[in-house]
């Protein structure tokens, strides 16, 4: 079923948008960009291709988009899948999915739910199967066959796509907060933490058959999930401060760069183009690394936190954008100037999708909103 725009809601929140601008600039000849410096608000944040409001009081939850449609849970109940436009082709209902992003195949859209996975079909939102896990689990990667994801109660666990029936099961050192990491040869990576800080490490398997491939330690203290490069590099922020490139091959070590936070398990490092991968801490930074050597060749700082999705890649590879924990958000590159946007609540999650950045979207506010917007 579709639902109709609430015009009145959209123009408030438009109204009530505001962006506080800060100053930075690209990389020194030394390859390290100095951090943004504090400037004005330029109470401005540009043109929105498109905006769609969820029903007060209910939230919105991570996005996931493709150039096709855009799809994300609201009200811990809704499934939504939209358009290219952000017009509404169905809206379906089902008590206990979760707010982490789903995932979208040519023919699906898999959703997380408080107890395990459900699919819905792409083409009108029928519920294809709903699976059972006993336990939360994470933004699927796709495998073939297979749906693939982690569990906050410590497990990898894969689906048939075609009947939701549980394919394997691996059981993890610790909980994994994040989700996992697909290459295209089916290789998964995911992260675990125990908790009280005893330990943690990354995990490479086939994703066909749920055979490990390798298992190391990591330090404890802050996470991130993994980000793949196409280089063969799994490379995870950890509690040491640092960012670990490994090798996908093996699991060992290549380099390591130290970062000034440590890592959040819900915000993987992202491959930026050939060579480089863009890294981010819990203190609301980011780094640009070369994934050959380790080496920084542009950084920026914020004064925020960051614990929840992002950070997004600009079509180019030289604009980011950045959810901050207080409702900013973080835009920067090493050619564009930095800023940083204020929204009227907590950012659920951005993605790059039909008509630019989506904000997707607000939380706690009295408008809570899915929105694109071509300028970033």
């Amino acid at each position: 079923m579709t639902r109709s725009f609430r015009l009145t809601a959209a123009l408030a929140l438009l109204a009530g948008l505001s962006v506080a601008c800060r100053s930075g600039s690209p990389p020194s000849a030394a390859g390290t960009g100095p951090a943004a410096a504090a400037g004005g608000d330029k109470g401005h944040d540009g043109p929105v291709t498109w905006l769609w409001p969820a029903p007060a009081p209910a939230s919105t939850g991570m996005p996931a988009a493709d150039e096709r449609d855009v799809t994300f849970t609201y009200g811990h109940e809704h499934l939504v899948l939209l358009d290219a436009g952000g017009s509404p082709v169905w809206d379906v209902a089902r008590l206990g999915l979760r707010d982490v992003a789903p995932r979208l195949t040519d023919d699906l859209v898999l959703a997380a739910t408080d107890d395990g996975m459900a699919a819905f079909r792409r083409a009108d939102g029928t519920k294809v199967w709903d699976t059972p896990l006993q336990a939360r689990p994470n933004t699927p990667v796709v495998v073939g066959r297979l749906a693939v994801t982690s569990t906050w109660e410590g497990t990898l666990v894969a689906l048939d796509l075609a009947t939701g029936k549980v394919a394997w099961t691996l059981p993890l050192g610790g909980a994994a907060i994040g989700p996992p990491a697909a290459d295209p040869a089916g290789l998964v990576v995911v992260t675990w933490e125990q908790d009280q800080r005893q330990g943690a490490g990354a995990v490479a398997v086939d994703g066909a058959s749920g055979r490990k491939r390798w298992s190391v330690p990591l330090p404890p203290g802050g996470v991130s999930a993994p980000g793949l490069t196409p280089d063969g590099l799994a490379v995870v922020v950890a509690g040491d401060l640092a960012a670990h490139g490994l090798a996908l091959a093996d699991g060992k070590e290549r380099w390591r760069a130290a970062v000034e936070g440590a890592g959040s398990p819900e915000v993987p490092p992202v491959a930026v183009g050939p060579g480089t991968v863009l890294t981010a801490h819990r203190l609301g930074g980011l780094d640009l690394l070369d994934t050959g050597t380790g080496g920084r060749t542009w950084q920026v700082r914020s004064d925020g936190a960051a614990v929840r999705g992002g950070p997004v890649v600009a079509p180019g590879g030289n604009s980011f954008a950045f959810p901050l924990d207080d409702g900013r958000m973080l835009l920067a590159g090493p050619t564009r100037q930095t800023e940083l946007r204020q929204a009227p609540g907590r950012i659920s999650g951005l993605a790059a999708g039909p008509g630019g950045l989506l904000v997707a979207a607000t939380r706690g506010a009295a408008v809570n909103t899915v929105q694109a917007t071509p300028r970033w």
